[in-house]
């Protein structure tokens, strides 16, 4: 159901994403962020509108662990986004290397998520703790990485 779950995800597919869910799903977000959640149904559809809208639904999970029990699925590894350099001077850290505000950016999180998963197989929510603020990984060049990021910066 995870791996169901993030697949929608990245295809930005609100519907088939929140069908993998409870129907009152919970997520809570600690870490480099001020803690946050998102509390019921509308509040995730709308948190994930707000990754769709900004590009960041559009990722790769380099998952260096998987652990699992009867009720729960723990994935940690890297988030691997494209942030335009606007995205990155919004950043609360001080970049590694000049930031051009109309190019793109590789960034990488690292984060570890507990799935609680129901008697009925679908997923609760997610428990996010990130390691680190977004770290600059390398600028890029406009065409590339076109499955990650807006889908609008490589049309």
């Amino acid at each position: 159901m995870v791996a169901r779950h993030v697949v929608h995800e990245v295809d930005g597919a609100i519907p088939e994403l929140m069908g993998t869910l409870e129907p009152t799903p919970v997520y809570h977000f600690w870490g480099a962020t001020q803690p946050r959640s998102a509390d019921g149904a509308q509040a995730v559809e709308d948190h994930y509108r707000s990754l769709i809208a900004t590009g960041k639904n559009r990722l790769e999970f380099h998952i260096s662990r998987v652990v699992t029990d009867d009720r729960h699925v723990v994935t940690e590894g890297d988030f691997h986004f494209v942030y335009s350099g606007a995205q990155v001077d919004d950043l609360p850290t001080v970049p590694a290397l000049p930031v051009d505000p109309s190019g793109w950016y590789l960034v990488a999180m690292h984060c570890l998520i507990v799935w609680p998963i129901s008697e009925n197989g679908l997923i609760e929510g997610e428990d996010v703790f990130a390691g680190e603020w977004p770290r600059i990984l390398r600028a890029i060049d406009p065409g590339e990485l076109s499955h990650m990021g807006l889908p609008s910066r490589s049309a």
